[in-house]
């Protein structure tokens, strides 16, 4: 199935379709299954709940600022006196600046503030609840698009689009796309000689994307930056590049324990398969 669906080239119609719609079918292998789901990059500022939306002042609301703002009346009826309108002594001592500095939020504090709420471009997967809906037919996959908008896929703007075009024939992935997550695993085990790093950085590719999506701290902590696996991860990214430094990854690889890192992305592979509902 998944083979077949690689072996074929894509149509240009269907390239045109992906392309346009800014969505890739991905092609997932867990273990015995394997199967298709979708998936889009956006800028997080484009996303729901990005920004929360500020409320429309009702009358209620207005009512309520008038009412705080009217003079208080005394027990006979008459306004008591506002403590603003009472007249400044002019041989009171000038306050003092500094005391109100405090109060005042550090500017190196609003800069970082602002940095952590720049857009980001993130992931989003044909996700729903919680888990990621994987299809094991390309048919399913289509006939599951064209009838449903309850996930988070429907959140971009061209999913109706989508909805209209897609056919099972557009269910075909790029290699870059396919990640066989099934034998991560079984090569790290097989020791730094038999390591593939285009396939580790792949595997790393998708668990942070997934991570992600799925809202899985555990997943996300695993890969993160710092921890022993994205350290794996960058020093395969250094020996594809080759050269010099490529030479000398190498030979750091064989630091690592594979037997750990076998046992690191076993869990990683076992939280995603925790969160896979399979369809078709």
């Amino acid at each position: 199935m998944a083979a077949e669906s690689n072996a074929s080239a894509r149509s240009a119609e269907t390239d045109k379709l992906w392309n346009e719609t800014g969505v890739d079918p991905v092609e997932l292998h867990l273990g015995k299954d394997s199967g298709f789901t979708l998936r889009a990059y956006r800028m997080s500022d484009t996303l729901p709940g990005a920004k929360a939306a500020e409320e429309p002042e009702t009358d209620a609301d207005e009512a309520a600022a008038k009412e705080e703002d009217a003079p208080v009346e005394d027990a006979e009826g008459r306004p008591e006196a506002d403590e603003a309108a009472v007249p400044e002594d002019e041989d009171a001592p000038e306050p003092d600046a500094s005391a109100f500095e405090d109060d005042e939020e550090p500017e190196a504090e609003v800069e970082e503030d602002a940095l952590d709420a720049a857009p980001e471009e993130v992931p989003v997967f044909l996700t729903r609840k919680g888990k990621l809906l994987v299809f094991r037919e390309p048919e399913a996959l289509v006939a599951y698009v064209r009838e449903n908008d309850d996930h988070d896929l429907a959140v971009i703007d061209e999913y109706a689009e989508l909805q209209e075009r897609l056919t099972a024939d557009d269910v075909s992935c790029d290699e870059d796309d396919t990640y066989e997550l099934d034998l991560v695993v079984a090569n790290l085990r097989g020791g730094h000689d038999a390591w593939e790093p285009e396939l580790l950085i792949k595997a790393a590719e998708v668990g942070r994307d997934l991570g992600y999506a799925l809202k899985n701290d555990s997943i996300v902590g695993a890969l993160s930056p710092g921890s022993p696996l994205d350290d794996l991860d960058e020093t395969f990214r250094v020996v594809v590049e080759g050269g010099l430094r490529g030479k000398l990854a190498k030979r750091r690889l064989r630091k690592n324990d594979s037997q750990q890192a076998a046992i690191a992305w076993r869990g990683v592979i076992a939280k995603v398969n925790d969160h896979v509902d399979w369809r078709g």
